[in-house]
């Protein structure tokens, strides 16, 4: 009996694996959205750490017929939050420098940005330095030497449209499930990119989209709450119970201006310069 469960498991593995839907990743930039938990940055990060080892392959390749003083350098992943390569490796900080072309990448190299429209949102059409992003995106592969970049946001949307024709392919992800600690399963809807991203998306419904399968790595390579920090800097505020099912006012956003938290946090380091113990 024992032996005819695990041949049907094996069957069902083998089955998934085969029927999978593949990633294509040829493209230079390379995108996914989704809701909250839907995968995009574990599938973000995962596609990052693979294009970083095939350009380092690449780059081995090439060096063993060049001379020693001509050899490439060797490509690195550049991520705006903490990711571990492997045990001895995690990845470079990426900064605002790098995004407005005031410090350079090392060729070939993968960039990773987490939540892009945070840092270019299609809502602040007078963002800061954005025309300087958007020829960082623009000319990206020129640049970095065939670098891949990787990102991901919650709609696509949400990211200043000067970017966002720069994207080839946009990954739209739902329902990501882990299966045993083992394996994952998430819905993947493929959205290209050209003039108009809704007309694309109108005729890519729900029911076009495909299953990716997969196994989850041995190692946590991420923390999925790595902005968590951030939240301890909100002050405690006195807890309010509703005292009947009824109720006059409407909950609004306060027309007074209010207290950031970069702002708080900045207070915050220049009162106690020590750095705190949720930040390690």
């Amino acid at each position: 009996m024992f032996e005819i469960i695990c041949i049907i498991v094996l069957g069902v593995l083998l089955w998934r694996v085969f029927t999978s839907y593949r990633l294509k990743t040829f493209d230079t930039v390379v995108a996914f959205t989704g809701g909250l938990g839907s995968g995009k940055s574990f599938l973000s990060v995962d596609i990052a750490i693979k294009l970083l080892r095939k350009k380092r392959r690449e780059v081995w390749f090439k060096n063993l017929f060049r001379k020693k003083g001509e050899k490439l350098p060797l490509p690195y992943l550049y991520s705006s939050i903490p990711v571990e390569i492997s045990k001895k490796e995690k990845a470079i900080i990426l900064t605002e420098k790098h995004l407005t072309l005031q410090e350079k990448l090392v060729p070939g190299s993968v960039c990773f940005i987490d939540e892009i429209g945070s840092f270019c949102s299609q809502f602040d059409y007078k963002a800061k330095n954005a025309d300087v992003f958007d020829e960082f995106v623009r000319f990206y592969r020129h640049y970095t030497r065939n670098g891949y970049m990787v990102c991901n946001d919650q709609c696509s949307e949400n990211i200043v449209l000067q970017v966002r024709r720069r994207l080839n392919t946009v990954y739209n992800l739902m329902g990501f499930r882990k299966w045993f600690g083992i394996c994952y399963t998430v819905k993947v809807r493929n959205i290209s990119v050209s003039e108009e991203i809704k007309t694309i998306e109108e005729q890519n419904t729900e029911g076009n989209m495909r299953t990716l399968f997969g196994f989850l790595p041995l190692r946590r390579r991420y923390d999925t709450h790595c902005y968590a920090p951030r939240y301890a800097y909100v002050p405690e505020g006195e807890v309010q119970h509703h005292t009947t099912l009824q109720k006059l006012d409407i909950l609004r956003l306060p027309k007074q201006e209010v207290l950031t938290l970069d702002s708080r946090i900045a207070q915050k380091k220049e009162l106690d310069p020590a750095p705190a113990a949720i930040e390690k």
